[in-house]
């Protein structure tokens, strides 16, 4: 990141810590509730809720059209811009919701579950809801104001939890995982209408909408594609194998997207408008991108590590027994998830750099080999499947980071080598975690006295070497003068 002592240094350090607030608190409420629905509701619970989530996933994307992103990318926006998208956003919601509940029959009969025509209709709620969210929350960010957001998300986790675990705790099953999907969006939607005051105050005008599509456009096929490719893991699973068995492939793919999300939501949030801000001077972007890159890498590479090591005791740990199907799954899916700041931050770049054209030409690429990849692990099963996933990112993994170099001068060989220390330091004390819970019999107890053995020889080494994401980790936490915006 840019120094301390600049101005964009201290925005982004200060943006950085609301965002660590906000989106921490968010994920871990999310977690450990999805924990207590784990050991209240079957695997055929989560596998039914699954099967309607590929549809509203896409069609979320659909609604944003990349014009959140666009809206922060410029950096300022005008009333009118402001007013088009969030005209066009309710209008495109209000046509995927309809769209949804007049296919609701179709989609129970493809994956021959009668429920889903109930639970499809009721979920098409979730479109316009979030319809209404898309502008203020992309102001919200483009503005860098992570403490009113904090506020947003923690109110909107809290409440939908809230419904998700009476209602399952009164045997609703399904149907309250549906809930907390219902009430999360439309929660969020009005607190952030209340909290921030925005209103549609300009008027509608095509041009506006243009300047935003532009760059908005190639966003929105990105996405469409991105997401297409991870639900459609879902979709082959659900469609070949039972509900219980996506439930098992939907548990590891959650688990795993929890470190992936959070690191994805923090590095989009900081990254699009910081690495914009800066983008007229390469010499403090490539610096920015270089410690955002490392000090993500730093947390995350040891994070999932162990994720993937300690997976099946992990999963019976905090899921229960019955989901231990999940373990395998989750161990490899979290090898594929190692290099997903590395993703998240040279696709920032590009799109800061105004490239949204290449962003979404190297997505057509790396979705294609990866759906092939998919396809062709199917008939293997869902372990294969996931294997597959693994191959898909390395790949992916070296069309973004050449991008970046052609355009910044930061590419592959340099980041690989700004990534060595974290990976050998993290070899060494998987190691060591691995023989701690080996040699204290596989228990709880040793499971935890390897975490933390893990954990204290990680920043010991750190320490010792100087690390600098280690010294941007002290200063991030460091109180600075001054209040936080």
């Amino acid at each position: 990141m840019s120094p301390p002592g600049s101005q964009a240094g201290a925005i982004a350090f200060r943006a950085a810590r609301w965002s660590i607030v906000e989106i921490g608190t968010r994920y871990v409420i999310q977690f450990a509730v999805t924990a207590v629905l784990a050991r209240l509701l079957s695997p055929d619970a989560f596998g039914l809720l699954a099967m309607v989530l590929i549809f509203t996933a896409i069609g979320a994307i659909f609604i944003d059209s990349g014009s959140g992103a666009a809206l922060i990318q410029k950096q300022s926006t005008t009333a009118d811009e402001e007013t088009t998208v969030f005209v066009v956003n309710v209008l495109v919601s209000l046509i995927a919701g309809l769209m949804l509940f007049a296919c609701a029959g179709v989609i129970a009969n493809f994956f021959n579950q009668p429920e889903l025509v109930s639970l499809c209709r009721f979920m098409a709620l979730i479109f316009p809801l979030n319809g209404l969210a898309v502008v203020p929350d992309a102001l919200l960010t483009q503005q860098m104001r992570f403490n009113v957001r904090a506020q947003v998300e923690f109110g909107s986790a809290m409440t939908a939890s809230t419904v998700a675990l009476v209602l399952a705790w009164r045997g609703y099953g399904a149907w309250s995982l549906a809930w907390q999907a219902v009430v999360s969006i439309g929660a969020r939607a009005v607190l952030l209408l209340v909290i921030t005051g925005w209103r549609p105050r300009g008027r509608f005008r095509p041009r506006a909408l243009w300047s935003i599509w532009s760059f908005g456009g190639f966003m929105l096929l990105a996405g469409l594609i991105d997401t297409g490719y991870t639900r459609l893991q879902a979709l082959l699973v659900g469609r070949f194998f039972a509900a219980r068995e996506l439930g098992f492939y939907t548990m590891a793919q959650n688990t795993q997207q929890v470190p992936t999300s959070l690191a994805a939501a923090l590095l989009n949030r900081l990254g699009l408008p910081l690495f914009s801000s800066l983008r007229h001077d390469p010499t403090l972007l490539r610096r920015a991108v270089r410690g955002s890159l490392s000090m993500s890498m730093f947390i995350f590479v040891p994070l999932v590590t162990m994720l993937s090591l300690f997976a099946v005791p992990v999963v019976v740990l905090v899921f229960g027994p019955r989901w231990q199907a999940t373990g395998p799954i989750l161990a490899i899916l979290a090898l594929g998830a190692l290099p997903w700041p590395s993703h998240v931050l040279n696709v920032s770049l590009l799109n800061a750099l105004g490239h949204p054209r290449l962003v979404l030409r190297n997505e057509v690429i790396k979705k294609s080999l990866a759906i092939a990849l998919l396809l062709a692990a199917c008939p293997f099963g869902i372990v294969a499947i996931a294997w597959s996933t693994v191959a898909a990112s390395v790949f992916a993994m070296g069309i973004n980071m050449h991008y970046s170099g052609k355009f910044l001068g930061y590419g592959t060989s340099s980041q690989l080598r700004d990534m060595a220390a974290i990976v050998l330091g993290t070899l060494v004390t998987a190691a060591l975690a691995y023989v701690v819970y080996l040699a204290m019999q596989r228990s709880l107890v040793a499971l935890l006295a390897g975490l933390l053995v893990g954990a204290a020889v990680y920043l010991l080494l750190a320490w010792r070497t100087s690390h600098p994401a280690l010294v941007d980790l002290l200063r991030l936490a460091r109180p600075q003068r001054g209040g936080i915006q």
